[in-house]
């Protein structure tokens, strides 16, 4: 059995009348476990806060897998995520609480959140991280394009999840891990829309990647530069 398990919480993206067949990322990921075959998924969706919280606790943590990797993916506002309305959802700080709480008694190693504009609470990204065992949180800042944000997602899975326990402690082979899943897309791709009469924001500046090695002393630090910097994708 694996050891390994990816544990899916997925906001519901567009009403049946905007798609019937209603998209989700759950196939994506499903392509992705097939062909690495080497962990397991776990997935629920969720309307509101306490959905997301009795998905998250109640539900998805409660797997024999001991090596856990978190994806939240929802409409995101900056400071809503979830629903299908404006005002809709759960506030991020409550997200952000539920995650931190689950992590602090199951083995969550990393936390990818599939939302737009959820990158922008960076305080929320590295309190969440110092308060936990997690090793690394990664969110988008503005408002993404769901087709292009979700093979990023899986971009990020197929590598991370390949780290092992033990380099969980080394900053720089997670960052190093982060430049390997990004280096097949181009940095200067649109990802984002930009506001009326402005230009797209383009895949560099659209991410947040905060690390936190597992070792005495480790702190939580916002590595999205050092990343870019890595990939060539901005001057040092």
């Amino acid at each position: 059995m694996s050891s390994t398990a990816l544990l899916v919480i997925e906001g519901l993206w567009w009403t049946p009348e905007q798609k019937p067949k209603r998209p989700s990322v759950l196939s994506f990921l499903e392509g992705l476990e097939s062909y690495r075959g080497d962990f397991n998924i776990y997935y629920s969706n969720f309307y509101e806060k306490n959905g997301f919280k009795r998905a998250l606790s109640d539900d998805l943590t409660n797997t024999r897998e001991d090596r856990l990797f978190l994806y939240v993916a929802a409409h995101g506002t900056g400071k809503r995520i979830g629903g299908l309305k404006a005002k809709t959802g759960m506030k991020i700080p409550a997200m952000f609480k539920a995650v931190r709480n689950a992590a602090n008694y199951s083995n969550i190693e990393g936390v990818v959140i599939g939302s737009c504009s959820v990158g922008n609470n960076i305080d929320d990204f590295l309190s969440t991280t110092k308060n936990s065992r997690i090793a690394w949180i990664f969110g988008y800042t503005c408002e993404i394009g769901w087709m292009a944000s979700t093979l990023v997602d899986l971009s990020l899975f197929e590598h991370l999840m390949k780290l092992r326990k033990r380099d969980l402690a080394n900053r720089e082979k997670i960052v190093n891990t982060f430049v390997k899943a990004l280096r097949r897309f181009n940095g200067d791709c649109v990802l984002c829309k930009g506001k009326r009469g402005e230009a797209g924001i383009p895949l560099k500046n659209a991410l947040t990647i905060v690390i936190q090695p597992r070792r005495p002393g480790g702190k939580a630090q916002d590595e999205t530069r050092n990343v870019l910097e890595k990939l060539g994708w901005i001057k040092k």
